[in-house]
């Protein structure tokens, strides 16, 4: 349960993913960050799934975030049907055996989790040698942009891991 009181659901919608709920209270705010979130993740971006998943996952664990790191390590796990990976990505992705396009991208992501103003025109230039294209550049800043966010949601109203994620 966050730590913060979340107004009812409308009868009748689905009910939104608790990351989602605990914004309730600002009905305007809720529906602005999901609909962000569906605009640049979950099969909207140039990135597959399971690239969108990864950068998720480490930058939730950049970020210490155990509601995130778990969410989305489950999420990379179910759409790359790789678990060992998954828990690789959890524990440490630069030990994991990545490719090193994938390793490129995730350090990248990582780097502007954990400083943002170190990012310059050679980063992206390095992502475009490694064959990313400018949409693609796009949706790896975003993705990253839009999970720091979701985390520190995550992290100020205390949303809780659910019991089935552990």
């Amino acid at each position: 349960m966050p730590w913060i009181r979340e107004a009812e659901i409308e009868q009748g919608k689905p009910a939104p993913a608790a990351i989602i709920s605990v914004m309730s209270i600002n009905p305007k705010a809720m529906d602005a960050v999901q609909n962000f979130g569906q605009s640049v993740t979950f099969g909207s971006s140039s990135l597959t799934r399971v690239q969108e998943e990864a950068i998720a996952t480490v930058v939730a664990v950049a970020n210490q975030c155990g509601y995130g790191a778990l969410t989305h390590g489950g999420f990379f796990r179910r759409h790359s049907g790789d678990s060992a990976l998954a828990s690789n990505l959890l524990d440490d992705y630069s030990r994991a055996d990545l490719d090193p396009r994938t390793r490129l991208m995730l350090d990248f992501a990582v780097r502007l989790t954990r400083e943002p103003g170190s990012s310059t025109a050679k980063d992206l230039e390095g992502l475009r040698r490694a064959g990313f294209d400018e949409e693609e550049i796009v949706s790896i800043i975003l993705i990253t942009c839009l999970f720091n966010f979701m985390n520190r949601l995550a992290s100020g109203f205390g949303v809780q891991v659910p019991p089935t994620y552990r």
